[in-house]
C-alpha cells in the first residue's frame, strides 16, 4: 500500500514538473467598452508585464468581442508582446457562459502560467467560472505575486480586515488571479512593443449557449458601484441619522456621484453594506472623493489612497482625514451640503 502511495506521489510530482515546464506566459483579460479600454485595463497590462519579466516569459492581452482587433494597439506602450484576439458576433457583449468557453479553449492550446483579471463586475464573474472549468487555483483580490528562481508562484491576499495575509501556492498552473486595479500603478514600458496580433480559431456555437444578453442599460451614475464611480460622496458618523441622507442624495444627483459610507455608516444601516468603503468593503480611486463627516480611521483611509482629489467636510480640524485631504472645509456637513448643492445647481443650470 505504501509503495502505491509513493508511486502516486512520484507521478504527481512528475506531472507538476511537466506542467511547470509547459506553462508559459502571463495573460491578462482585456475588458473593453464602447471600443475603448480604460485605465484599469492598462494598469493590468503593467502588472502583467512586471510578472512576465520575473518569469522571463511573454505577456499577452486576451481580447474577446466583435471587431475588437484594433484594441491591441492600446497595449504596445505598456510592453505587451502579444494580443490573442477572438472575434464573433455572439461575443459582442459580455456573456459569462460564452466567454469562459472561449478562454478555456485558449488555455488548453497555449497553457499560460498566470491569468490576470481585474476585480470588476465582469472579472469577478469570469474568474471563478474559469477556475472551476480548468480545476485551477483562484486567488481573489491578491495583493502580491512572488516568483522564485525556479518559477514557483506564491500569491498573497489580505484577510481579517487587512490584519493578516493569506499565502497561496498553486499546485498546478495556470494561476488565476483577480486584483483591484485601483491599487496598481500605471507605467509605460521602457521599450514599447509592437504587439503582434494572433487571431485565435475557437469553436463558437451560439446554439449551445443557455443564456443570451438582450440589452445593456447605461447605469445611473448615482447607482454605480463606488469602486467604479468617477465621483464618490462618502458619509460617516457625522451623518447622525438616515433621515439626513436626503440632502446627500440631492448633492449626488447634481454631481452624478455614487454614495458610499464608512464602517460606522453601514453598521448603523444608513448605508447598505455593499457600499462600505474600507478594508472590509470597497477600495475606491475616483477623480473626486467628497468626504462628509468621516474622521479618517485607518481601515477607511487605506482604501481611498487612489483618489485623485479628496475634499473633506468636517467640524474637527484635527481629524486624521485632514492629513490626507487636498481641500478641507471646516463646518457642519448639514449646513455645507445644502449650500454646496444650491451653488452647484446654479453653475450647471442650462443657459436660457
Amino acid at each position: 500500500m505504501w509503495e502505491n502511495e509513493q508511486t502516486i506521489t512520484q507521478e504527481t510530482d512528475a506531472a507538476r514538473s511537466q506542467q511547470k515546464n509547459d506553462a508559459k506566459g502571463v495573460w491578462f483579460f482585456a475588458e473593453h467598452r464602447d471600443g475603448k479600454v480604460d485605465e484599469g485595463c492598462l494598469k493590468l497590462a503593467t502588472e502583467g508585464r512586471n510578472l512576465a519579466d520575473k518569469l522571463g516569459q511573454e505577456t499577452s492581452a486576451v481580447i474577446i468581442g466583435n471587431q475588437v482587433k484594433s484594441l491591441a494597439g492600446y497595449f504596445g506602450p505598456y510592453g505587451t508582446d502579444k494580443a490573442l484576439v477572438v472575434e464573433h458576433p455572439h461575443l459582442e457583449t459580455y456573456n459569462g457562459e460564452a466567454y469562459v468557453n472561449v478562454l478555456a479553449q485558449l488555455v488548453e492550446s497555449d497553457r499560460p502560467s498566470i491569468i490576470l483579471l481585474a476585480a470588476t463586475t465582469i472579472g469577478n464573474d469570469l474568474a471563478p467560472r474559469l477556475a472551476a472549468r480548468l480545476k485551477a487555483a483562484l486567488v481573489a483580490r491578491y495583493t502580491e505575486i512572488e516568483v522564485d528562481r525556479e518559477g514557483k508562484l506564491t500569491a498573497r491576499r489580505a484577510i481579517y480586515s487587512g490584519n493578516a495575509q493569506a499565502t497561496v501556492t498553486p499546485l498546478r498552473k495556470p494561476l488565476i488571479a483577480t486584483i483591484d486595479t485601483q491599487s496598481l500603478s500605471l507605467q509605460k514600458a521602457k521599450e514599447a512593443k509592437n504587439t503582434r496580433i494572433v487571431e485565435a480559431r475557437i469553436r463558437i456555437d451560439p446554439k449551445t449557449s443557455r443564456t443570451r444578453v438582450i440589452d445593456y442599460l447605461k447605469a445611473d451614475p448615482c447607482a454605480v458601484c463606488v469602486s467604479e464611480a468617477e465621483i464618490v460622496i462618502g458619509v460617516g458618523k457625522g451623518l447622525r441619522s438616515v433621515e439626513n441622507l436626503n440632502a446627500v442624495e440631492e448633492l449626488a444627483r447634481v454631481l452624478g456621484a455614487s454614495i458610499g459610507g464608512s464602517r460606522r455608516a453601514t453598521d448603523e444601516h444608513w448605508i447598505v453594506d455593499e457600499r462600505r468603503i474600507g478594508l472590509t468593503g470597497k477600495t475606491i480611486a475616483p477623480r473626486l472623493y467628497l468626504i462628509c463627516g468621516i474622521s479618517g480611521a485607518f481601515h477607511h483611509t487605506l482604501s481611498i489612497k487612489g483618489s485623485q482629489l479628496m475634499v473633506s467636510i468636517n467640524t474637527d480640524r484635527s481629524a486624521p482625514i485632514v492629513k490626507m485631504a487636498d481641500l478641507m472645509v471646516v463646518g457642519d456637513m448639514h449646513e455645507v451640503i445644502p449650500e454646496l448643492t444650491k451653488q452647484l445647481r446654479e453653475i450647471v443650470k442650462p443657459s436660457a
